[in-house]
Formats: C-alpha cells, sequence, structure tokens
C-alpha cells in the first residue's frame, strides 16, 4: 500500500494538480511548517494576508468600496484582525442582495469556480471561489487528517451525504475517486441491506481511514457491532454534524481506533479541526480569520458566540466577515500537541440548532441530547430517532419514533430532563413515523424556529 502511495504523491497528484491548475501539495509543504511557528508569527501572517485582501477589496469589488465610503473608512484603518470589528457582519440575505456587486473588477483573473452551500438548512446560496482557495482548503484538509498519519493516496472510505459524497458521480470524479483510492458511500439509504453491501464493501476494500458524518458513522457502527465484519482503521474523521460524545465513544469502541472530529465551511473557509491530543480544535490560521461574536462584540474564552469568517485567499467574491451561522467556543489556551495555530474548545453546531429562552438566553443544543441517549444505552431499542424543535417562544416540540422497548417512564424521564432545561417553555412529546434528515442528508437533532 505504502508503494502506491508514493507513486501517486510522486507522479499521479502532480499530474492531476498541473491539470486542474490546483497547488494542494505546495500548500501542504509550507503548511506541515506554519503549524509549529509560535502564535505570534501566525497572527503576523493573518494581518499582512488581512491587509492585501482589504486592499483588493476597497479597489476591486464594488461592495465593499461602497462600504468603507459610507462607513469614512480607507484600507489603512484595518491594519489587524482586531480592526475588522469597523465593518459589519456579511450575512447570507446581503450576499444576496449584492451578489454581482460582491464580484472583483478582475473576477476572471482569479480562475473563479460556481459553487453553492448543501441548503440543509435553507435556501442554497450561491457563490464564488477560487482555484487559490481550494488549494488552500484541500492543503488544510489533508495537513489536519496527517496528524493521525494520514497521506495522500492513502485508502480512505467516505460515508455521508451530499456535502461529502456527491449525488451523482461523472467520469471524471469517479476517475479521481479511483486513483486516489477513496470509496464513496452515499448514507442516504442506510437500511439493513444497505448497511451489510457496505459493509461487505469496506471489508474488501480494507481502508486504513474513514471519513464520514457522525449519523453515519454510528449507524454503522451499530449494524457492525451486530456482526461478523471486522473493520479496523487507523483513524476515523467526522465532519458537517455535531458529534455527540456518546456517538464518539460508540464509534472508538467498535472500529477500534481514534475519532478525530472537524469543522468546516467551504462558503466562508471557516476551519477547524482535532489533532490527536483531543485539546480543542485547531483553526487554520493561515487560510481563515474566525471571528467568534455575540450581541455584536467578541465573546470572551469559553464563551459561546457566533463564528465569523473572512476568508484570506478568495478574491474572486471576498467574504469579509462572514456570518457562517454556526456556534463555537473560543479557547485561549495551546495545544499539547506544541502547535501555534490557535484553539475552539467546541463546536457547539448551527444557529438554528440553538435554544431560546423566554429571557433571550440563548442554550447549545448539545445538552438535550443526554436523556435520549442514555435511555438508549441502558435499554436499547428504547428509541429510534427523535428531534427537538422549539416551535416558537413559548413551545417545545419532541419528535419520537418509537422503538418496542418505549415505555411511558422513558417519556416522564425526557419531559422532566428537558423541563428543567428550558424552564417555563411548554413541551409536547408527539411520536412521529419517521424524521428525515435534510436534503444534504445530515441529521438534525435540535432544530429552532425562533433563533
Amino acid at each position: 500500500m505504502g508503494v502506491y502511495s508514493k507513486l501517486f504523491r510522486g507522479i499521479l497528484f502532480p499530474i492531476m494538480e498541473i491539470s486542474q491548475g490546483t497547488k494542494i501539495q505546495s500548500y501542504l509543504k509550507w503548511l506541515n511548517k506554519t503549524q509549529w511557528w509560535r502564535p505570534k508569527e501566525l497572527e503576523d501572517l493573518q494581518n499582512k494576508k488581512l491587509r492585501a485582501l482589504i486592499k483588493h477589496a476597497y479597489e476591486n469589488v464594488p461592495y465593499y468600496h461602497r462600504l468603507f465610503r459610507k462607513l469614512n473608512l480607507k484600507p489603512e484603518d484595518i491594519k489587524t484582525k482586531e480592526d475588522l470589528q469597523k465593518l459589519p457582519l456579511l450575512t447570507k440575505e446581503e450576499i444576496r442582495k449584492n451578489f454581482s456587486d460582491l464580484l472583483a473588477k478582475d473576477f476572471k483573473k482569479w480562475q473563479p469556480k460556481q459553487n453553492a452551500t448543501s441548503g440543509s438548512t435553507g435556501e442554497p446560496l450561491k457563490y464564488y471561489t477560487t482555484i487559490d482557495s481550494i488549494s488552500m482548503g484541500w492543503a488544510v484538509g489533508y495537513r489536519a487528517w496527517g496528524w493521525a498519519g494520514y497521506k495522500i493516496g492513502d485508502k480512505l472510505v467516505k460515508l455521508g451525504g451530499s456535502s461529502l459524497v456527491p449525488s451523482s458521480l461523472t467520469f471524471k470524479k469517479r476517475l479521481r475517486y479511483c486513483l486516489e483510492r477513496v470509496l464513496p458511500l452515499p448514507s442516504t439509504d442506510m437500511t439493513e441491506e444497505t448497511l451489510d453491501r457496505y459493509a461487505l464493501s469496506i471489508s474488501k476494500f480494507k481502508p486504513e481511514y474513514i471519513r464520514g458524518y457522525p449519523s453515519s458513522l454510528f449507524i454503522l457502527a451499530k449494524f457492525l457491532a451486530k456482526s461478523d465484519y471486522n473493520i479496523q482503521p487507523k483513524a476515523i474523521f467526522t465532519t458537517a454534524e455535531t458529534l455527540l460524545p456518546s456517538h464518539r465513544r460508540f464509534i472508538q469502541d467498535v472500529f477500534n481506533c481514534d475519532v478525530l472530529d472537524g469543522y468546516g465551511c467551504r462558503d466562508g473557509s471557516a476551519n477547524a479541526m482535532e489533532c490527536v491530543e483531543h485539546s480543542g480544535y485547531h483553526m487554520a490560521s493561515e487560510l481563515v480569520i474566525m471571528e467568534f461574536i455575540k450581541d455584536g462584540e467578541h465573546v470572551s474564552p469559553g464563551e459561546a458566540g457566533e463564528i465569523v469568517a473572512t476568508d484570506l485567499h478568495n478574491y474572486a467574491m471576498p467574504f469579509i466577515r462572514y456570518a457562517v451561522g454556526d456556534v463555537g467556543v473560543p479557547s485561549d489556551e495551546q495545544c499539547s500537541c506544541g502547535r501555534g495555530l490557535p484553539l475552539v474548545k467546541s463546536i457547539e453546531g448551527r444557529v438554528i440548532n440553538m435554544i431560546k429562552l423566554k429571557d433571550g438566553t440563548l442554550l447549545s443544543g448539545l445538552p438535550f441530547t443526554d436523556i435520549f441517549e442514555e435511555i438508549e444505552y441502558k435499554k436499547e431499542g428504547s428509541i429510534r430517532k427523535y428531534q427537538i424543535v422549539q416551535e416558537n417562544k413559548d413551545l417545545i416540540v419532541v419528535k419520537i419514533v418509537r422503538g418496542e422497548n418505549f415505555t411511558d417512564d422513558d417519556m416522564k424521564k425526557i419531559i422532566e430532563f428537558i423541563r428543567d432545561i428550558v424552564k417555563d417553555l411548554e413541551i409536547k412529546i408527539e411520536f412521529v413515523d419517521e424524521i428525515p434528515s435534510t436534503k444534504s442528508g445530515k441529521r438534525l437533532f435540535v432544530v429552532s424556529k425562533v433563533v
């Protein structure tokens, strides 16, 4: 296996890069050095890139030129990432309203590539990025997987929805997967028959690494725990959904390997991933500036805030202070691994996965899942699926697909547990036959129609 990986990295991958105009390996080599820089050196690099981006945006992007004029600002007023607070947040609504004006006048110079979000929480957002930003994004990902030993060309299984595994594969994409030794498995139909077929395919493929949606990997792990298949990769990478602690433990136990969680947002290039020390998520400082905002101000370390991203490499359609729609908790600690990359303590999920109390307090959706995981752990076959929905400022609806072992006592425990968190909000239990995933295949455990 090592021989092919070396051949792929030394000959085939460089040929692919030439044909597509990317420079992933070049960036990866550089990133493997910069990750050991001191925090101050990485911050200086960010500020240097930011100044260049701001100057470009002011001179070439109508939206930003107009915005700076309106705020009576000049490019030299934004020297450091702290100065970004002088600018308003860029929302999805603003992007849709000002789409043409957000395109640089020298747009074609930057080899623009059209892309779109999955639309898992609403209308998909169309945008343009650049080959340079795409190259850095892939390099950052490869670097993070490398913390668990992965090298480009190692056998990798992908299990997930459309943001990870395209619903339809072109001949070009199939060829690339074949050369890269990637086995793509869509998670849109995780029936027993599909799981058995996937388990057989993975066993024959003998992957060194697996990457997938946490919920999809958890379902596969539950199937494998009752089967005779023996699949033991070197590590598993989770992405695209919130990784529940109980799911992490179960996946680790079944596959007998470490699970490293990652956070990524293609539209704003926000990126943070765990290393093997599990001290938090390392932010990719060389690619993006990530801020954490609450009520218009930066939060303190350990406090949850909405993630705001500035892609330092997208010059075709700059996203400066883009409100991603996710919530995270920054950290002021440094990882014991020795890397200078700043840390995110935790990723709390989407903004719409937050519950809002009557006094305006926002609560992470994660703690709400504990009672369901506890019941299912103690008495398997009690709860097949669940979802907590805040319908309005007064009402929480708990949707449950019951298993054969579900009892009235379980229902009472759920109501008491949630009431203890949400205080005076009304709680209603609703038994349903199915809880569909989003269009992109993601499973939402908590949904708010209020936030």
